[in-house]
């Protein structure tokens, strides 16, 4: 499968809304009207996805993890886990590196990283993070990474600027980030992060207008407002915004099930033959126990994936898969809205397998 690109996710302002698509491309796209429905995010505070597309959102004290949202009318915490309560909401900024590492700010100004949390009962806070930074990281405007892992903060002055993240509370990073933008970008936290693909996006609160810096060949080290362009309008009715890895298959290469080495999941015992013997003698009984017996052994693969796909999209199929023939044409699927599918794929496979046995028996004096 092709390089997969980027989707973005909204939650609207007053019905927490979750929507969901390909993020806009010109001055003139409403993204927010033409985005699918995928959930409702209730009262949700922040949003954010991990770098293999598990969402996690705060509400209220607590944090939840889940699988991406697709069902439009599902509250979205009511399927989710329950993976931390109490301190969430005391978190100014909440971000993943590309590694999966969380990082998170507290609103007394204090940096910590650690691992994605997944147990409610265990403090991530005081039992799992560590404590890399201190003090004035509650002063930022903005925090995020870009896709090779690199931090980016909008400094409370507007200044843009980067640097290597902190490992330990030795590592100044105000006084080593370097500045990259001569231009004042406090108009631009409303939302501002980069795609998966490492352009940088942001939104600009007054105007609702998303802008875009297209991404280089080289390591890019300065931004100018001058090379931003305008990509869409109505981002004002948004309350939370990020970006995820989207599932829109673009071409199959090559798709094959090797059941053999799948993983043995649960076993039964089975009686093959049985045999009783009674010696009424007084002497005891010499007898071989054998047996010879052909078996049919049952194996299957199931494999479940959510796509999501936009208006218009084709995909054609050049190998066969379990449930498409082969054939020399193409197959298409068409769409009349950007929507999301969830596409099921199963093989059951029989083989016939000879069990062969024997044993000499010494059957007691009754």
């Amino acid at each position: 499968m092709e390089t997969p690109g980027s989707l973005l996710f909204i939650v609207t302002k007053g019905k927490y809304t979750i929507g969901a698509g390909l993020p806009p491309n010109n001055k003139d796209d409403s993204y927010i009207l033409r985005a699918t429905p995928v959930g409702k995010l209730m009262k949700a505070t922040k949003i954010l996805f991990s770098p293999d597309g598990e969402m996690f959102s705060v509400r209220g004290g607590d944090l939840y993890r889940g699988p991406m949202p697709s069902e439009k009318d599902l509250d979205w915490f009511s399927a989710a886990k329950k993976v931390g309560k109490v301190d969430w909401g005391n978190f100014k900024f909440l971000l993943f590196d590309p590694h999966g590492d969380l990082y998170a700010v507290t609103n007394d100004g204090d940096l910590y990283k650690g691992p994605a949390p997944t147990n409610e009962n265990m403090s991530w806070l005081y039992h799992q993070a560590t404590k890399i930074g201190s003090f004035t990281w509650n002063s930022l405007q903005a925090l995020f990474f870009d896709p090779e892992g690199a931090l980016y903060a909008v400094k409370s002055d507007g200044r843009l600027v980067m640097g290597d993240p902190p490992t330990s509370l030795e590592d100044n990073w105000f006084d080593t980030c370097i500045s990259i933008s001569d231009d004042d970008w406090s108009k631009l936290t409303h939302f501002i992060s980069f795609s998966p693909e490492g352009e940088l996006c942001c939104v600009n609160e007054d105007t609702g207008y998303m802008y875009k810096f297209p991404r280089t060949t080289i390591v890019k080290t300065t931004y100018s407002h001058r090379e931003a362009q305008s990509v869409g309008r109505g981002f004002k009715l948004g309350l939370l915004f990020a970006f995820t890895t989207d599932k829109i298959i673009h071409r199959i290469e090559h798709l094959e099930f090797v059941p053999e080495s799948g993983e043995m999941v649960s076993k039964r015992p089975a009686v093959l033959r049985s045999q009783i013997y009674k010696n009424d003698s007084d002497n005891p009984m010499k007898h071989t126990f054998s047996f010879s017996q052909t078996l049919n052994e049952t194996s299957n693969f199931t494999h479940e994936h959510g796509l999501t796909v936009q208006e218009g999209a084709k995909v054609v199929f050049d190998a066969g898969i379990p449930c498409v023939e082969e054939t020399d044409g193409q197959l298409s699927i068409r769409i009349n809205m950007s929507t999301t599918h969830t596409w099921n794929i199963m093989e059951t496979n029989d083989t016939q397998v000879c069990e062969h046995g024997q044993k000499c028996h010494d059957a007691a004096c009754p």
